[in-house]
């Protein structure tokens, strides 16, 4: 059950206490919406202080490269949350958009391959957390992912992605943001566009308009979308099996196809550890 936040969580930032509040989803973290006096406003809050400088950063750098983020208006802490104030970005979930506009699936994902390719464009301030990268055999890590630390969204898919009339709208959730190389945040954004268990529950028709938004955003994005390495396939895979784990512990069935996708790469990341080739 969601629960309102308190007088003392809306007072915190300036916000009065009788704000008309609706829940704005996220799966990272509680966002309301807020209306006062004919604005509107994105409200976030956390139980940690190092998330919430964690977003503020990552949404700072993206701003910086000219991507359309949520500004920070205010932030504050109560005694039992951090609570963020933000700006309420026009446009509308790329997913939302697609039942009634299937064939604009290419177009919606190549705007956000181009979104992602500038945002690895900004460099990651020294208050994002690094993501752990994947590891050879012997411990070292391997050459594609050595030498370059940009922002990484790590949760950029079509829910966090929006888009109005003018193309991409706003990039949201930034919960999950970290610094590393790029290819670390591509392999998450293709395992999220072509695994995801979710996606288990559409026919195959569905499926097929999500194939070509992923074919969109690897065009958008450029050849790295299209060359990601098998370790990091492998990598995305296992890091996202475990997090969905819980989530289907009444159902593990659903997570077979991500198996077995997780351990092809694995085993091809094995054979040949630099290899590249097509998804």
């Amino acid at each position: 059950m969601t629960i309102r936040p308190g007088p003392e969580v809306l007072r915190c930032v300036g916000l009065p206490a009788d704000a008309d509040l609706e829940p704005a989803g996220g799966a990272t973290g509680a966002q309301w919406k807020v209306c006062v006096d004919g604005a509107t406003y994105a409200l976030r809050l956390s139980r940690s202080k190092k998330e919430m400088a964690r977003q503020v950063a990552a949404m700072t750098a993206a701003r910086s490269v000219g991507l359309p983020v949520p500004e920070v208006l205010q932030c504050a802490s109560t005694a039992s949350h951090e609570v963020m104030l933000c700006t309420w970005l026009p446009g509308t979930p790329i997913y939302e958009l697609l039942p009634a506009r299937p064939n604009d699936a290419y177009h919606f994902g190549h705007l956000m391959g181009v979104a992602q390719r500038a945002l690895h464009q900004a460099p990651a301030p020294a208050a994002l957390p690094a993501v752990k990268p994947p590891v050879l055999e012997d411990g070292s890590s391997p050459a594609e992912l050595v030498g370059r630390s940009a922002v990484l969204h790590m949760d950029f898919h079509p829910y966090n992605v929006l888009v109005d009339d003018h193309g991409v709208s706003g990039i949201v959730d930034w919960v999950n943001a970290g610094a590393g190389h790029p290819l670390l945040d591509l392999a998450r954004t293709h395992a999220l566009l072509i695994v995801e268990p979710e996606l288990q529950k559409f026919g195959p028709d569905v499926r097929r308009i999500v194939a070509t938004l992923a074919e969109g955003w690897a065009d958008g994005y450029g050849e790295a979308a299209r060359s990601i390495p098998p370790i990091c396939h492998a990598w995305a895979g296992a890091a996202m099996l475990a997090e969905r784990a819980p989530r289907y512990a009444h159902d593990p069935a659903i997570l077979d196809e991500l198996r077995a996708w997780t351990e092809q790469w694995r085993q091809r990341a094995v054979r040949r550890p630099a290899d590249r080739g097509p998804r």
